[in-house]
């Protein structure tokens, strides 16, 4: 390979990391050692953000912006909005123009908040589909309700409860729908044709979609997924896009709220500021890092096929698939026969961080897990070790 995504990063301790996803702060202790100090030995494995160095054409724009000296008031400009076109254009074959891209330079989380804001009023109610990425906390502090329906789930593999979609969508207060693609955390690439369906229920319903794609270009080898806006068109859809996921570049929290549909954009009125290292990092990556991104997807789905493959050897009565989206994997302990809090002790024992079912309101809580398969190999290899040691009396 051309790059390097093997070597090992300090992120606990090297001077200038910053790194919430490895540091030793209360929201780290209360959910992963019970509210005690971190282990030092710790693996991370819980946050989506990547511990490999970013493509060198980022880092080069970086360095170069910080070299100028001058970080003054920043304005966006053309080659900014060519950057991101050109990026959905190559790959996706997604055309909109500049007019229809509105930065959010704090994140999707800011970018969804905004969307909630603009297009719903307090009261309404806020459709996702469970077990799901976590926006919970984004609905009712801006006093609308979550409407829950539940994905069906076949040994891992999930679809669309259609059925129970109609429902949620029927009552005049349910005006939104946060839709992930491909989805956070089952990995699952929504078919042209499920995609259009939703749309279609969503539309006759008077239900506007916001779409979530930050991992959208993260995606198995031989595999397609389509914007959903591509996929449907632009009526009553809203897409949140971003470099956070696809460059690891979380930290800069460069987001792109993608609106074509001219009814919506009236009802938008989010601008945002931009500063001069935002601006640099995302032309960078969309112009200059392509080849690093094809070769992210191919060191992942090494990482997918060598986890997944030791999984099903060695912690034999859980269950995992390889996901057609993402560099996460979700495992189902529930064949352990244990119960979600003793499941949820085992990982923690092991000194390894994982996401559990719980965070994204899965209906079997903790007796589910997602890692994060965006490290270094030897790095996963560890952690595997460590849980197959908990787990290898009761295989």
């Amino acid at each position: 390979m051309k790059y390097d995504f093997d070597t090992v990063h300090d992120r606990q301790n090297a001077p200038y990391q910053y790194s919430s996803k490895w540091a030793d702060i209360k929201s780290n202790r209360d959910r992963y050692n019970y509210g005690n100090p971190l282990p030092a030995d710790r693996i991370a494995l819980h946050t989506a953000d990547m511990d490999f160095a970013c493509a060198p054409a980022i880092v080069d724009a970086m360095v170069k912006t910080a070299q100028h000296g001058i970080y003054g008031y920043t304005m966006i400009p053309n080659e900014y909005y060519d950057a991101v076109r050109g990026w959905f254009s190559r790959r996706f074959g997604w055309e909109f123009e500049r007019g229809d891209i509105y930065p959010c330079m704090d994140g999707t989380h800011t970018a969804v908040r905004n969307c909630i804001e603009a297009f719903s009023k307090p009261g309404d109610g806020i459709i996702l589909m469970l077990p799901s990425y976590g926006y919970h906390n984004d609905i009712d502090p801006l006093g609308r309700h979550e409407v829950d329906i539940y994905l069906k789930e076949d040994n891992g593999y999930y679809t669309v409860d259609f059925e129970a979609l109609e429902e949620a969508c029927k009552p005049a207060e349910n005006t939104m729908m946060i839709m992930i693609q491909p989805h956070n955390p089952t990995g699952r690439i929504w078919t042209h044709e499920e995609l259009n369906k939703i749309a279609d229920i969503c539309r006759r319903n008077n239900v506007i979609i916001v779409t979530d794609e930050v991992h959208i270009d993260i995606i198995r080898k031989g595999l397609k997924c389509e914007p959903m806006m591509k996929a449907c068109g632009p009526q009553g859809i809203v897409s949140t896009t971003a470099v956070n996921k696809t460059f690891n570049m979380a930290g800069m929290a460069m987001t792109n709220v993608i609106i074509q549909d001219p009814e919506l954009k009236e009802k938008y009125k989010f601008r945002a500021s931009a500063t001069p290292f935002g601006v640099s990092c995302v032309i960078a990556a969309y112009n200059d890092s392509e080849d690093w991104v094809e070769e992210l997807n191919e060191y992942v789905d090494m990482l997918m096929e060598y986890a997944v493959d030791r999984i099903h050897k060695e912690l034999p009565k859980a269950k995992v698939i390889i996901p057609e989206g993402t560099y996460t994997i979700w495992i189902d302990f529930r064949p352990y026969g244990l119960t979600a809090a003793e499941v949820n002790k085992k990982i923690n024992d092991a000194h390894v961080m994982l996401k559990m079912g719980s965070v994204f309101d899965d209906a079997d809580g903790d007796c589910w897990a997602r890692i994060c398969l965006s490290s270094p190999k030897s790095m996963v290899a560890e952690a595997l070790d460590r849980i197959v040691a908990q787990f290898r009396d009761l295989a």
